[in-house]
């Protein structure tokens, strides 16, 4: 992993709940024992030492075994142990030595007796002292878990990568099949021009020629402004108002704030198609659309409304609001959300997404 990755890597994991439970419960355990097993010897050092100790092996220990400095998941054994081996070390001798400065010598267990019947033997020179036995312990211990550990968090990593992978191809596949959905719509309106008013539709295939370039382009990216995607629906607007002519009454409701925010393209586009196609088209009289973005709170909403015949009471939705349903099923990040519904003689198509996200 690269350096900016590591540090997200521990940010998350220092807040993980599961990794403060553990501090918590353990840690108070150690701490319990010792005031009670021993409390005329226990010192704020002493009850530190559990707590930062826990909190080095869930969050730290794990770093070593990650760096790479590239996009690989974590290192090989061979560099992994040697990193490990290093950065545990420093890490452990730190904090074992500032808690012994923090702390002073402890005291001693008994007063000692005025007058002892046996004096006792000096000390022995001893090679290993309880400091250093706890530091191999934690060394060990340390080297250990952060290897499960990053074995986790790189199985989990690529998880992530398969599943974001398998979401684009959905998503582009269901692009894909929008876009001939959006031109053979066009076509069959063409097709009613070519009786009626041949220059009319004459003018009507070059504007779809137009439309047809700004989709191959549009449906090629990943993410669009909602400015271009307004240029698209006014583009396909332009067509359809050939075809219905004063039937077609169209309002847009845009505020400047709308055109430099970021969404998937065709979104806005099957709700339009879908408000033309069975709302104005079919009735007689034509009817009104209106086009509307807006911000609720931390949500921005794209409301397409329109007049004409009155939504279909079987549930049934067409291609266009299927595959938009299914492409925001998709956009989990950003919790996006369709509805359809009636109001009044106004049918209201609503998509609404979080930007901040």
């Amino acid at each position: 992993m690269r350096q900016e990755i590591i540090v997200q890597s521990l940010v998350r994991r220092a807040g993980q709940p599961a990794n403060l439970l553990v501090m918590g419960l353990v840690g108070g355990m150690f701490c319990l024992f010792q005031v009670t097993a021993r409390f005329p010897q226990t010192r704020l050092a002493d009850l530190l030492l559990p707590f930062i100790l826990l909190f080095g092996h869930l969050v730290l220990a794990p770093a070593p075994w990650q760096w790479t400095g590239t996009d690989a998941d974590r290192a090989g054994l061979g560099r992994g142990f040697v990193q490990a081996l290093c950065f545990d070390a420093l890490w452990i001798a730190l904090v074992l030595a500032s808690l012994h400065l923090l702390g002073g010598p402890a005291p001693p267990p008994h007063p000692p007796e005025p007058f002892p019947f046996h004096a006792p033997p000096p000390p022995r020179g001893q090679p290993f002292g309880p400091g250093l036995g706890l530091g191999l312990v934690n060394l060990a211990f340390g080297m250990v878990y952060g290897w499960v550990c990053a074995a986790k968090e790189g199985t989990e990593a690529s998880e992530r990568r398969i599943a974001l992978l398998l979401r684009q191809s959905r998503a582009r596949a269901l692009q894909s099949q929008l876009e001939p959905h959006v031109l053979f719509n066009a076509l069959n309106g063409i097709a009613e021009l070519v009786h009626e008013d041949p220059l009319a539709a004459e003018e009507s295939i070059a504007r779809l020629a137009d439309l047809y370039r700004m989709l191959t382009v549009h449906g090629e990216a990943a993410l669009v402004r909602l400015g271009q995607e307004r240029g698209l629906v006014e583009a396909y607007l332009a067509m359809e108002q050939m075809r219905l002519g004063e039937r077609l009454q169209v309002v847009w409701q845009w505020p400047d704030w709308a055109d430099p925010l970021v969404l998937p393209p065709l979104f806005l586009l099957p709700m339009v198609e879908n408000a033309i196609k069975h709302g104005i088209a079919p009735a007689a009289e034509g009817g009104q659309v209106v086009v509307c973005c807006e911000r609720l709170q931390d949500r921005v909403r794209l409301v397409v409304e329109n007049t004409g015949q009155a939504l279909r009471q079987d549930g049934h939705r067409g291609v266009g609001l299927c595959n938009l349903e299914a492409r925001l099923d998709l956009w989990t990040e950003y919790a996006g959300s369709f509805m359809l519904s009636a109001r009044g003689p106004w049918t209201v198509a609503t998509v609404q997404w979080r930007p901040e996200a």
